[in-house]
C-alpha cells in the first residue's frame, strides 16, 4: 500500500479508533501485573523500515533476557522478514502489510499478557496493542490521541538514540540497559576481493546525494594509498540498479567498480556487507545493516539527526553540515524543502576527510 496512503488512513481512520479504545478502556480498566510469572505471551509491535527493525534487536535480547521462557511475536513489515534471523531471533513474525486480516486475527485470538508498541507516533500500532487484549500495554507517551491505550506509558526523547529509546520502553518491567547493535548480527561470508561499498540509494529524495559526487568519491577512493588494491561496489535496491549504472559510467573506472545494485537478496546483501572493508552511504537501512555486522561506516547525514539515528563507536564516522535547518525529518515527515543545502552541501572531499580520519 502507498506510504502517504497509509499515513492518511492512519491519522484519520487510526486516529478514530484510539478515540473508541480510549473511552472504551475507560470503564474496563483492570490491576496490570508485570511479574515474570504473569508473563508467558509477549506482543512486540515494530513498523517501519529495516533500520528501525535492525535498532529494535538489543530491546528484544533484553526481553528475552527478563521472560527467557515467553513466546513472542512480532508485528513487522514484509521486507523486515529476514532481519530477526540474522540476529538469531526466535520470535513469530506477523506481517502486518503483507497479510493484514490474519494479523489482526491472530491478535484478537491469542490471548496475550504484555504488548510493548515501539513505534513513537502514529495511531494503528496503538490499536494492535489494544487489539491483543494484554492486561499490560506500553507504548511512548508522545501522541495524546493514542495514550489511554496503555496501561504504562514512557517519556520519548526526541534527541535520545533511537536503540536505547527501545530498551526504555521495558522500564516499567524492572528492565534497563544500553544498546549494543554493532555486531549483533550475523551473516555467512563469502570469499572474494577486497570491496569497499557505496550505497547509492535513498528512502526519500531529501537523502539524495548526486550521482556525479558519488562517481567522483568512487574514482578518488581507488587512488588511496591504502585502497588502491580495492574495488568499489555500487549496492542498493533494484530501483536503484539504474542509477549505480550511471554512477559507474561516469566514474570511468571500468572493472574497479562493480554494479551490484539490485542484485542480491537481503541476506544475500548482508553477507556482501559483511566482508566489506569500508561502507559509505546516505543514512539508510543499509548503513544499519552494516553497523550490525560490525563493518566500519561513513555516513552521509542530511534532514534526520545523527544523535537518534546515527551509530556509536570509533569505527563509525558521520558526515553532515550544521545548519540551522537540519534535522528537518521527524516521526516519517520532512518539512518541505527546495534547496536540500544539507545534502547538497556535502562535498566529496567531506566524505574523503571521514574516510581518512576512520579507516
Amino acid at each position: 500500500m502507498n506510504v502517504r496512503l497509509i499515513k492518511i488512513l492512519d491519522a484519520t481512520v487510526g486516529g478514530l479508533l484510539c478515540w473508541v479504545g480510549g473511552h472504551w478502556l475507560h470503564w474496563v480498566r483492570r490491576a496490570a501485573a508485570t511479574e515474570s510469572a504473569s508473563i508467558r505471551r509477549i506482543l512486540v509491535v515494530r513498523p517501519g523500515g529495516m533500520g528501525d527493525m535492525i535498532l529494535l534487536l538489543p530491546m528484544l535480547k533484553h526481553l528475552r533476557q527478563r521472560y527467557p521462557d515467553a513466546e513472542i511475536d512480532l508485528v513487522c513489515e514484509q521486507r523486515n522478514r529476514e532481519i530477526p534471523g540474522l540476529a538469531g531471533e526466535s520470535a513469530k513474525l506477523l506481517l502486518y502489510d503483507a497479510h493484514p486480516l490474519r494479523t489482526m486475527l491472530r491478535l484478537l485470538r491469542r490471548q496475550y499478557d504484555l504488548a510493548v508498541d515501539t513505534e513513537q507516533f502514529h495511531n494503528f500500532s496503538a490499536v494492535m496493542t489494544w487489539f491483543s487484549g494484554a492486561p499490560v500495554r506500553i507504548g511512548f507517551k508522545i501522541n495524546p490521541g493514542r495514550n489511554p491505550l496503555y496501561t504504562h506509558l514512557v517519556n520519548y526523547d526526541l534527541a535520545g538514540y533511537e536503540a536505547d529509546e527501545f530498551i526504555r520502553l521495558l522500564a516499567p518491567l524492572g528492565t534497563t540497559g544500553k544498546a549494543v547493535v554493532e555486531g549483533c548480527l550475523k551473516a555467512p561470508v563469502t570469499e572474494g576481493e577486497r570491496l569497499i561499498l557505496i550505497h547509492v540509494g535513498a528512502s526519500t529524495r531529501y537523502k539524495h546525494w548526486a550521482p556525479e559526487k558519488f562517481a567522483e568519491l568512487a574514482k578518488r577512493l581507488t587512488s588511496l594509498p591504502g585502497t588502491r588494491s580495492f574495488s568499489v561496489g555500487l549496492v542498493g535496491n533494484r530501483k536503484d540498479k539504474a542509477l549505480a549504472e550511471t554512477i559507474a559510467g561516469i566514474s570511468g573506472l571500468g572493472e574497479r567498480v562493480k554494479v551490484l545494485a539490485g542484485e542480491m537478496t537481503l541476506s544475500q546483501t548482508a553477507g556482501l556487507i559483511g566482508r566489506a572493508e569500508l561502507f559509505i552511504g546516505g543514512d539508510s537501512g543499509l548503513a544499519h545493516l552494516a553497523v550490525a555486522l560490525a563493518v566500519p561506516t561513513v555516513v552521509l547525514f542530511g534532514p534526520s539527526d545523527p544523535m537518534k539515528w546515527g551509530a556509536r563507536g570509533s569505527r563509525h564516522a558521520v558526515v553532515r553540515k550544521d545548519l540551522a535547518c537540519s534535522p528537518c525529518f521527524i516521526f516519517g515527515y520532512h518539512k518541505l524543502c527546495h534547496s536540500i543545502a544539507c545534502m547538497g552541501g556535502i562535498t566529496v572531499d567531506d566524505v574523503l576527510a571521514a574516510i581518512k580520519a576512520d579507516y
